[in-house]
C-alpha cells in the first residue's frame, strides 16, 4: 500500500482478498531508518468479512505520510 499524500492516517481501511491475520512486513515511515521519519503506527491486524474495494474482506492499518507499507499473511 502506498500513500503519496502529506497526510497521516491513524486508521486506513482497505479491501483484502482473504480474512484472518495480516502482518506489516515493511513500514517505510519507521524512524529506525532515519530520525526524520514520523514512525506512524502500522500494526498487524485481523481482516473481517465486508465488501470493500471489490474484495470480500477489509482491514485497517495506520499509514504515515509519503509511506509504503507491505502486508502479508
Amino acid at each position: 500500500m502506498l500513500n503519496f499524500a502529506n497526510r497521516q492516517y491513524a486508521g486506513y481501511t482497505l479491501g483484502l482478498p482473504r480474512g484472518g491475520s495480516w502482518r506489516v512486513r515493511f513500514n517505510s515511515d519507521w524512524n529506525g531508518y532515519s530520525a526524520d521519519f514520523g514512525n506512524a503506527a502500522s500494526n498487524d491486524f485481523q481482516a473481517n468479512p465486508a465488501s470493500r474495494d471489490s474484495m470480500n474482506f477489509e482491514g485497517t492499518v495506520g499509514l504515515g505520510p509519503y509511506t509504503a507499507v507491505v502486508l502479508s499473511q
